[in-house]
């Protein structure tokens, strides 16, 4: 699940926002600048700090992460796992155990991660958005947008993003769950135009010796 809010985050850059529907004219123009940055940084690479807040319990788990983005292909690496996804399949490698499971995206899964070109199509009717105001962080000041899903089955609330409105560029997102979690990313590293092949987003099984591939496409049919 929290690999799905991570890319919920970084999709929403790329391919939302310039399809929105007229709602706050100043959001709209904040979301639009930072998209368009976005769009324009392709290939990029960011490195991140993920956060999971349960209110219920006052429990914190957090980790930092590195995301390689190519239009729908990406690269996750975190400490414990290595996603990569080269448009038609999913690697998901657990380095712990020497295992990586394979798998296609799930049809009936609309979330950003499994469907992302879906949402140059239905965007529009997903989320209404408004402007909430400037937070100042270390003498920076953050623009603060909040989305709300206007779909009320999705498993989130609202999704609030922080943008610098001197650089335009994004600061965080955190997702407020129906279920008392919270997901936090933080930048806190952008490398714009990097080389990338396509290798980057294929898992290659040559360079881990003795890997067990579990296929799970089989398994969907």
């Amino acid at each position: 699940m929290k690999y799905k809010y991570i890319f919920s985050f970084f999709l929403i850059l790329i391919w939302f926002f310039p399809v929105m529907s007229q709602e706050d004219p100043k959001a709209e123009k904040i979301l639009n600048r930072l998209s368009e940055q976005t769009k324009a940084s392709e290939p990029f690479r960011v490195t991140f700090h993920f956060t999971a807040i349960n209110l219920q319990d006052n429990s914190k788990n957090s980790f930092t992460g590195v995301l390689t983005l190519q239009g729908r292909k990406y690269h996750l690496k975190t400490g414990d796992s290595e996603i990569f996804f080269d448009g038609e399949t999913t690697w998901n490698y657990m380095p712990d155990v020497n295992e990586v499971n394979v798998l296609n995206p799930d049809p009936e899964d609309h979330s950003f991660l499994a469907h992302p070109e879906q949402l140059f199509s239905d965007y529009r009717l997903r989320f209404r958005y408004r402007f909430v105001g400037i937070n100042k962080i270390n003498e920076k000041e953050l623009q603060v947008v909040d989305l709300y899903p206007v779909d009320l089955k999705e498993n989130y609330s609202r999704i609030r993003l922080q943008i610098d409105k001197t650089t335009g560029n994004l600061h965080s997102a955190r997702f407020f769950g129906k279920d008392g979690i919270q997901y936090i990313v933080r930048i806190e590293k952008t490398e714009p135009h990097i080389k990338v092949k396509p290798s980057t987003f294929r898992f290659r099984k040559a360079n881990h010796p003795g890997v067990e591939v579990i296929d799970l496409r089989e398994s969907e049919e």
